[in-house]
């Protein structure tokens, strides 16, 4: 006995992709796999009190079901099933449950006692049929679907179900018989004929499957795609003077469409006429009536085998293409999109940052390609329009840390510190789960708030940066050095640089700041031999380290070398001392306040 006819049921729909191989043909019914035994009666003994518990729990089942709360709804419905064991739709509401939990193996053993008690719910019996095909039972899901499909001839998503698995298991002839069943409900259309087509091709019956192409153009001739299918298929059977001859004929019916000269470019790549192939490519990418889609489509193939030497197409062609679709389609965010790729592969981060930049005045609601556009932008647009470009950006997604830092940088750059920090700051909040991030940040918050001349906040950002990241060099530099500027915890600073200087012996920055530290710690004749190394490795064109070479030869006796760097470093455009031109007016060394 069934209850509940008229409540309303959630049905689970499942998407499967089977892999379907050969099996036998179904030698028994479905009815048979059912009722092994013969269809069986239940007689249900009225007891009100044993009914109303029963619908409390069904009830109770439904509305916990409602809430998401699926184990606790599992429970009610089995609890209602031992009050009547005859309950098709608690059956089929427990199977929908182990679904959703992914439970297929038991799903399927209670949603084949749900059709048992019900075989005349199609609902329960489809959704039966497609586990069978989701769990591997094939000769099973044909006998289900079967069934189905004689249950209820006039469905046509039950015929079509039906259909695929005949072609899963090698039936053609009854796969296209199931689908001609679809047509005689609906008529002829483009979905079923391209199925049929594509089951006598698998089938290897070539002459079937030109007749189901040719049906559709007969049926519908202003329709050139169909045409254009048909060419296609002779080019694929290698029957290339039809296809040239289907494709002229489009060509000549419609000769601004773009399709066909893609296809055509298929067939020219076939005799390997390479002008010609390239020529229909321009004509197809340059046509806007073929959708943005299909052209991405077709150039993706080449572009990832842009590095091979059998691809057909090479750097200039590229160009012409993507120019060609940017032309046909100026508000498509997309083909700018690719081309900034494509240019970037090359390394022409310049090129490539401003086709992002174009995508984003396309479409400016595209959290990815700021990120791609930004970190080329850096390098390749000046430093002021940066400030422009990242807080847009931070504005557009305020919880992506990564824009706050970017915009942080660019005030930097701008020495607009103070703008600088509250960037930076919002940054730092949005990043705990990118310590990575957050390690630079502080870093760089360190370096603001010496210039800001807050050295104490300054080492504490330096030392926060390093509880992340021990090993961040550039941190340890900046920390070490700005240690001895102010002559705070010297042997720290020692300790940090000399990591430093363990990692990259030889950057004359890194040199620099060691042989300041062990300036600061009155080691001149260690210092001066430091810094010569700087000078060795590049610091001769630094007019700090110039600056400090003067100052430790000074400190070393020798007077008139040092009044020789002093002046050096003051003929250079670098940010010297104040004290600077000072100590070559008195050719003494005048420490900075």
């Amino acid at each position: 006995m069934n209850y509940f006819k008229n409540a309303l049921y959630s049905f689970f729909i499942l998407v499967v992709v089977a892999s379907c191989g050969s099996t036998k043909k179904a030698s028994t019914s479905f009815e048979d796999v059912l009722y092994p035994t013969g269809r069986f009666f239940t007689i249900k003994h009225q007891d009100e009190f044993v009914q109303r518990r029963f619908e409390y729990l069904f009830l109770e089942g439904n509305r916990l079901k409602m809430m998401g709360d699926l184990g606790n709804s599992a429970l009610y419905y089995t609890e209602a099933l031992k009050l009547d064991s005859t309950c098709a739709t608690c059956y089929f509401e427990i199977g929908n449950l182990l679904i959703q939990s992914r439970d297929f193996e038991n799903a399927e053993n209670y949603l084949f006692k749900a059709v048992q008690y019900d075989p005349t719910n199609e609902f329960f019996l489809s959704l039966l049929s497609k586990l069978y095909l989701h769990n591997d039972k094939i000769e099973l899901a044909l006998k289900s679907a079967l069934y189905l499909a004689d249950q209820y001839p006039t469905n046509p998503e039950y015929l079509y179900h039906l259909s695929q698995i005949q072609y899963g298991v090698g039936q053609y002839q009854a796969s296209v018989n199931t689908l001609n069943r679809i047509e005689s409900l609906v008529g002829i259309n483009e979905m079923l004929s391209l199925e049929k087509h594509s089951v006598w091709v698998a089938a290897n019956k070539p002459k079937l499957a030109e007749q189901e192409l040719t049906k559709l153009i007969n049926t519908y001739p202003a329709n050139l795609v169909y045409r254009i299918y048909l060419g296609d298929f002779y080019t694929q059977t290698n029957q290339l003077p039809k296809a040239y001859q289907v494709y002229n004929d489009v060509r000549l019916r419609d000769p601004q469409n773009g399709q066909v000269h893609f296809s055509l470019a298929n067939y020219y790549l076939n005799q390997r006429d390479s002008a010609n192939f390239k020529s229909s490519l321009k004509t197809a990418f340059s046509s806007s009536n073929v959708d943005i889609e299909s052209k991405i489509q077709r150039i993706i193939p080449f572009l990832m085998s842009i590095d091979s030497k059998e691809n057909p197409l090479g750097y200039s062609d590229f160009i012409v293409y993507f120019d060609a679709m940017v032309k046909a389609h100026p508000h498509e965010s997309q083909t700018h999109i690719l081309y900034a790729n494509f240019y970037r592969h090359f390394s022409k981060d310049s090129l490539a940052a401003t086709h992002f930049e174009s995508a984003l005045l396309i479409d400016e609601n595209q959290e990815d390609v700021w990120q791609e556009f930004l970190v080329l932008a850096f390098t390749n647009y000046e430093l002021e329009s940066m400030i422009k470009h990242t807080t847009r950006a931070a504005t557009l997604f305020p919880e992506n840390g990564f824009f706050y830092y970017t915009a942080g940088y660019a005030y930097l750059l701008n020495k607009r510190n103070e703008d600088a920090v509250g960037y930076l700051l919002k940054a730092v909040e949005l990043s705990d789960s990118n310590t990575s991030l957050k390690s630079q940040i502080y870093g760089m918050l360190g370096d603001i708030y010496f210039q800001l001349s807050k050295p104490e906040q300054s080492f504490e950002s330096y030392r926060k940066s390093l509880e992340i990241n021990p090993d961040n060099i550039v941190v340890l530099n900046n920390y070490a050095y700005y240690l001895s500027v102010v002559g705070k915890d010297l042997d720290r600073a020692e300790q940090m640089i000399s990591k430093v200087i363990e990692l990259e012996p030889n950057n004359s920055t890194y040199l620099d700041t060691y042989a300041w530290v062990l300036f600061k710690k009155a080691r001149y004749v260690e210092a001066l031999f430091i810094i010569e190394q700087a000078m060795e490795h590049g610091g001769a064109s630094s007019g700090v380290i110039l600056e400090h070479y003067g100052d430790i030869l000074f400190k070393n006796g020798n007077v008139d070398k040092a009044m020789v760097y002093w002046k050096l470093a003051s003929e250079t455009d670098d940010e010297v001392s104040s004290v600077l031109a000072e100590k070559i007016r008195t050719s003494s060394f005048i420490p900075e306040n």
